[in-house]
């Protein structure tokens, strides 16, 4: 058939429109359409059971990442620790070794500690991370240089674990990473009121760690927002036009 047979025929070459059709092909269309309109819906509803399946499952065993254990320490923010030089340099206040301030505040709640090891575990109540908080105190404000506060600092995950109950007690000393002594440490602490548990904030703000107590979910929050930003910038035009070609030509 020639080009000029098609174009003499009743539409002149061109599709026929919905109006056009016969009716049993537009009743065919339509239900297409309710079916097409039917999948999707069914779709939505599926990802949507199955999102709240996993914020419910995520809330269920991950809400006591929301609060945090602290203890409070007498910090003295020893000004021939921190800044020897008295310059108050930035760069020094940054590389300072904040470790000794917080042994010296465990010793003074502990004063009948005196082996090394003793002295390590007792260190280990608090996380390792505690260091660089009270540098980020002191670099934000370099006045707390020669004073003594009271400095709420995050405790290490084995003792947040037995303040939340995720460590039992009860069990043999053998079978839990905590020791009976760290514990009689930690009920001293509690009973001086030296021992809370705060709104996790960190959470929020910190990236990944090794350290439980010191990890947060923003890098994972940042990436996953770059990564659905790439998704809309590769998927929105190709959705578009897609659309458009479904409804104008096909």
């Amino acid at each position: 058939m020639t080009d000029a047979s098609l174009n003499s025929g009743p539409l002149g070459g061109r599709l026929p429109t919905a109006h056009e059709l016969p009716p049993d092909r537009v009743r065919k269309r339509y239900a297409a359409e309710r079916r097409f309109r039917a999948y999707g819906a069914a779709a939505i509803l599926a990802a949507v059971a199955i999102l709240a399946i996993l914020v419910v499952s995520i809330v269920s065993k991950g809400y006591s990442a929301f609060v945090q254990t602290e203890i409070a320490l007498e910090i003295t923010f020893d000004p021939e620790v921190i800044d020897p030089t008295g310059a108050r340099d930035p760069a020094t206040l940054a590389t300072a070794n904040y470790t000794p301030l917080i042994r010296d505040a465990l010793t003074k709640v502990f004063p009948e500690v005196t082996g090394r090891r003793d002295k390590r575990n007792l260190r280990r109540l608090v996380s390792t991370g505690s260091p660089f908080e009270l540098g980020n105190l002191v670099k934000n404000n370099p006045d707390l240089i020669g004073t003594t506060q009271t400095v709420w600092l995050a405790a290490s995950a084995k003792v947040d674990g037995v303040i939340k109950g995720q460590i039992s007690r009860d069990v043999p000393e053998s079978d839990r990473i905590v020791s009976d002594q760290e514990l009689a440490w930690l009920d001293v602490l509690e009973a001086n009121g030296q021992v809370s548990t705060k709104f996790n904030s960190r959470l929020f703000s910190a990236g990944d760690s090794r350290e439980p107590e010191q990890a947060g979910i923003w890098g994972a929050a940042v990436g996953s927002m770059l990564t659905l930003f790439v998704t809309f910038m590769l998927s929105f035009p190709i959705a578009v036009l897609s659309a458009i070609y479904l409804e104008e030509f096909a």
